[in-house]
């Protein structure tokens, strides 16, 4: 087990149980704010897809974060809720010391916006044998990986050498784990899910706080904060 250790504006992912210790919801963004004198700490109220999402008193929670490229993840319990301005936070109290992970799932952020991807086959494979980029849009993203639609079938189990704009260029190795023939749905003809294999740290936390920078520009714009 490790001590938690959190700095102001920390990003987190939050899971909710029910009584039997089931995950009863998808996985929720929020931030880390400050630690208050009787060890209970406060953080954002946890968002999804643009909007507060409810949490309770008494419900148990489990905070997932990241530092120096480990994951860890402790348990919680929300203790209230309050208005502070026009932010809305949770006061939790942590039950349990910090657990290091070996995986995890990421939050998956719903956008769309240009890649420039090239297919190989093989992982040791030369950048001059990887061939000219080519386009497609992204589906979804999240920090562990993003799903393209192109009119290209990838391979499945090929690698995808990729960039993508958001903010800045982040370049990335991916690998395709899942293609979908979605020829009679839209303008494209495939939809590829595609793990990031090789990414820097400082890279995939980009991805991660682009996606809950976007979360708060829409719940900022009143997509809904009831």
């Amino acid at each position: 087990m490790e001590t938690i250790k959190l700095n102001l504006g920390d990003k987190l992912e939050i899971e909710l149980y029910n009584s039997n210790g089931e995950r009863v919801s998808p996985l929720l963004i929020s931030q880390y704010e400050r630690l208050l004198p009787d060890g209970s700490m406060e953080i954002l109220a946890p968002i999804k897809g643009g909007r507060i999402f409810p949490v309770y008193r008494g419900v148990e929670i489990g905070v997932i974060y990241e530092k120096s490229g480990e994951l860890y993840k402790f348990i919680g319990e929300a203790i209230e809720r309050r208005l502070s301005g026009n932010i809305f936070l949770l006061r939790i109290m942590p039950k349990s010391s910090a657990e290091h992970l070996q995986r995890r799932g990421f939050f998956r952020f719903d956008c769309i916006f240009d890649i420039k991807y090239r297919l190989f086959e093989k992982k040791d494979t030369n950048n001059a044998d990887k061939g000219e980029y080519k386009k497609a849009i992204t589906k979804d993203i999240s920090g562990g990986g993003l799903c393209i639609l192109t009119n290209e079938e990838p391979e499945y189990g090929w690698y995808l050498d990729g960039i993508i704009e958001i903010g800045s260029n982040i370049r990335f190795i991916g690998k395709v784990v899942r293609v979908i023939n979605v020829h009679d749905k839209g303008n494209f003809h495939y939809e590829a899910g595609i793990e990031f294999i090789d990414i820097s740290d400082p890279e995939r936390e980009k991805v991660i706080s682009f996606i809950f920078d976007s979360q708060r520009k829409m719940l900022k714009k009143g997509w809904s904060t009831k």
